[in-house]
């Protein structure tokens, strides 16, 4: 079985894809609401998925890892550890003591770095990662994320040079639960009306 349907059987199974209204990160109301933040629970999904994010790296070159707090992170830290890369992660603003780092850990000037989250609407947290990494030195090409929601981001991300690469899209995931009877056709139409 490959990633894509094991992802959308996962998703319908342990209720990380909801209906209903819901308010995005992004500030847009969706008839739909995915929540990753419960695959780690999950060891045998999360494998699968980390096993995907490590085919999609390999094919990189990439230096260093950066991942988007909070829900981008446990998959970035386990993907640092397997594949022996630097991990940074970019706050959503710089931390108000201390320091005052907006970017946390070690980022080294003219670094090629790989920005990964779990899931991406409108692109506006990679793009403020992409804009943190950038202004600190590093070279940002590319962005890996586990689900697009295909709501306009890889044009945005386009727009600055950067590759997005999704391990599936939200039309995928909705295909797959569709043709195997997990979602009925009424839901299917308004996962594909909300696609931009």
């Amino acid at each position: 079985m490959d990633i894509k349907r094991e992802l959308a059987e996962f998703m319908i199974k342990s209720n990380a894809i909801r209906f209903g209204l819901f308010k995005l990160s992004s500030g847009k109301e969706s008839p739909y609401y995915i929540d990753l933040r419960i695959l780690p629970s999950f060891p045998s999904y999360f494998k699968l998925v980390i096993d995907a994010f490590k085919t999609e790296l390999n094919k990189l070159n990439t230096d260093y890892l950066c991942s988007i707090p909070t829900a981008g992170l446990v998959y970035t830290s386990a993907l640092s550890y397997i594949l022996a890369k630097p991990l940074i992660y970019v706050r959503k603003e710089p931390k108000m003591h201390g320091t005052n780092k907006l970017i946390e850990g070690y980022l080294k000037p003219g670094a090629e770095v790989t920005v990964i989250d779990d899931v991406i609407t409108t692109g506006r947290s990679i793009v403020n990662a992409i804009e943190a990494v950038r202004a600190n030195g590093g070279i940002v090409n590319n962005a890996i994320v586990l689900i697009d929601r295909l709501e306009g981001a890889k044009e945005t991300l386009n727009r600055l040079g950067v590759n997005l690469i999704a391990i599936a899209t939200i039309k995928e995931i909705a295909e797959i639960l569709y043709n195997t009877d997990m979602i009925d056709e009424d839901t299917f139409t308004i996962i594909k009306e909300q696609v931009g």
